[in-house]
Parts: C-alpha cells; structure tokens; sequence
C-alpha cells in the first residue's frame, strides 16, 4: 500500500466509513442543532458554541440572553440538558462522543466554589474532626476529591445513596 493510499484508508476509517474526524464534526454540527432547536423551543435568546476538543470530546456553551434558567438549582437542569444532549448527539452519530456543556461559565464557578469549600473541609479535617459534606452530584464529588487528594494526612470518600450522596473528609488513621 502506497503512503497515499494509507493516509486515505486511516481518513475513512477502519471499515471504509467516515474518519474519527468526520464523526466529531458531524457530531459537533449535531449539537449546536439540538442546543438552538432547545433555545428556539424556549424562546430564549443565546448564543451557541460547540469546539471538538483536543482529546476528541466535545465542549459546548450557551452564552448571553436569557438562559440563566438552563442552570436551575445547583446545575441539575443544565446537567439534565447535558445527559440529553449527549443521549441525542450519540444516538444520531451512532458513535460514543464525550459532550460537556456549560452555560454563564456557571461549572467554572462552581468548580471554584467547590475548590473552597473542599479546602475548608480539608482545614477542619487536619485538625483531627471528620468532616461530612453537603449532599452533592457525581460531578461535584469529583471535585472535590480531585481537590482534597493532593492534602497529605486527608481521606475522602462517598456515602449515601443518591441524590443524598456525600464526601466525607476525614484524617487519615495511624
């Protein structure tokens, strides 16, 4: 097989069919249609970004207008539009695509917001008390274990069952 003819095999794909490149592109277009038909269906105003990220996933945001109300209480809207983008884009794709989507810039603040509360547990925690946190989604215990891990002499862990699910913070024993 020629040089060229192996760079067009690897464009189409393994079985002759669209590239990777291809699908994220098809799937990015298929986003930003679902994040407008939502908007119009609304009758909000915002404007609709979709970028094929680095690592072949897919980040969208929803900026400017009226479209605070996509957040909700805490993001559980905008995290139940998340998981219904992601289940729309997947299903006419037909591929597993990564889908993120933020709207305000709200999940940088959160993460922020996150990363101070994680550092107070961890304060209260190396000072010998076992903290319990407020009951939090998947996405924010990541968090705020993701934050906490680095603190030598700390343990975190999840309790509950959802959606009362908490991180616990506490020292380690020893």
């Amino acid at each position: 097989m020629t040089e060229e003819e192996q760079t067009e095999s690897e464009q189409k794909g393994e079985e002759g069919g669209p590239s990777r490149e291809q699908l994220l592109e098809d799937a990015r277009d298929d986003a930003l249609d679902f994040l407008e038909g939502l908007l119009d269906a609304m009758e909000a105003d915002g404007d609709v970004v979709a970028d094929i990220m680095p690592d072949g996933s897919i980040a969208a945001s929803i900026e400017g207008g009226d479209v605070g109300l996509l957040i909700g209480s805490r993001g559980q809207t905008l995290d139940g539009i998340q998981e219904l983008l992601r289940t729309a884009v997947q299903r006419q794709a037909q591929t597993k695509v990564r889908i993120s989507l933020d709207v305000e810039g709200y999940r940088d603040r959160r993460r922020e917001s996150l990363g101070r509360q994680a550092r107070e547990a961890a304060d209260r925690a190396l000072e010998g008390v076992e903290v319990e946190m407020e009951a939090m989604g998947a996405y924010d215990r990541k968090v705020v274990h993701e934050a906490i891990a680095p603190i030598e002499g700390l343990e975190t862990f999840s309790e509950g069952q959802e959606p009362r699910r908490r991180v616990i913070v506490r020292p380690l024993e020893e």
